[in-house]
């Protein structure tokens, strides 16, 4: 495995650094505990295959249930000096950042002993670490004596991709943690596939909000071919919730004139209801079509990516 270190003083850190890595930032917001020095950062130089284990320990002492992820590399080493204690509040600590960041928690685990071979178990941690390692000199894996430890996996979807992170807590000597964070942002290949059935009534019932990607509209916000698939899944849905009413809402990047970008969410807006009320026999008292434009972002307008990803229709709950 070859890392391409931010600074190549880097690798002749200490491990309890006193000052942080030249160059380094924090990979995600707020994931900085009290009391944290930033010891090394590396980044691979391009997109390469780092699958994430979510599974524990087989037979073998082997992780066996891997996700197969391919894209951009980040590693993190933060070490900090604090009583053994700490480990299990760092590890709460750690999670809660992950969920309020919008982060699907897709495997996590806390031990307090050395047996054991669940996620984020000693076993566990030390077949991760043999899998992908750290530089030489930089001291990760669990300490003879170490009896807390912890990790956190996690994933949410972004304007590029999915960004997927590892989070190890580890006590590699006594008064000593390290906190490992390997982050894989993964790139989408094509527009995201179209809304299913059963994601569109989830994020319905816990966000009472939904983006229907699929559908395909042109330059003056008429509907395009390919959108039926999209179309139907969401008359289906109408038809399971005959008491609800709803708003189809256009959104628009931030590029180009308001009053252009407003006009063409609102028309991609009606033509779906349109759409709904002659191909699909859909209520209109039941819709309302909205454009509001470029006024509620759901990436940053700075990329391609998230422009492409800004240009949306939603299904909303409420009159």
């Amino acid at each position: 495995m070859v890392w391409v270190a931010l600074a190549l003083s880097a690798l002749s850190l200490p491990v309890l650094a006193t000052q942080d890595q030249p160059g380094a930032e924090d990979p995600l917001p707020l994931i900085r505990d009290h009391g944290q020095t930033l010891a090394l950062q590396v980044r691979d130089p391009e997109p390469r295959d780092f699958p994430i284990p979510v599974g524990p320990l087989g037979p073998l002492s082997q992780i066996d249930d891997w996700l197969r992820v391919h894209g951009l590399v980040t590693r993190t080493l933060y070490t900090r000096r604090g009583p053994a204690r700490r480990v299990d509040t760092m590890y709460q600590r750690q999670r809660e950042v992950l969920e309020r960041q919008g982060f699907e928690i897709r495997a996590a685990g806390f031990t307090q002993d050395r047996a054991g071979g669940g996620v984020g178990s000693r076993r566990w941690i030390l077949a991760y670490l043999e899998t992908y390692p750290v530089p030489d000199g930089m001291a990760v894996a669990p300490g003879e004596e170490a009896q807390a430890q912890g990790v956190v996996i996690g994933a949410r979807d972004d304007a590029v991709g999915t960004l997927w992170t590892v989070i190890v807590l580890t006590q590699p000597e006594e008064g000593q943690v390290a906190m490992l964070v390997d982050n894989v942002q993964t790139e989408r290949a094509a527009p995201p596939p179209p809304i299913t059935a059963l994601a569109l009534a989830q994020n319905m019932d816990t966000f009472g909000h939904a983006v229907l990607d699929g559908l395909v509209f042109d330059a003056e916000g008429a509907l395009g071919e390919g959108s039926e698939v999209v179309l139907a899944t969401l008359a289906h849905f109408l038809d399971q919730n005959l008491r609800q009413s709803f708003r189809i809402v256009g959104h628009s990047d931030d590029t180009g004139d308001l009053a252009e970008a407003a006009r063409r969410s609102q028309a991609q807006a009606e033509a779906v209801v349109t759409a709904l009320v002659e191909q699909h026999e859909a209520s209109r008292d039941r819709l309302r079509a909205f454009g509001i434009g470029p006024l509620a972002p759901l990436f940053p307008n700075d990329t391609a990516q998230g422009r492409a990803r800004n240009r949306r229709v939603e299904l909303v709950a409420g009159p």
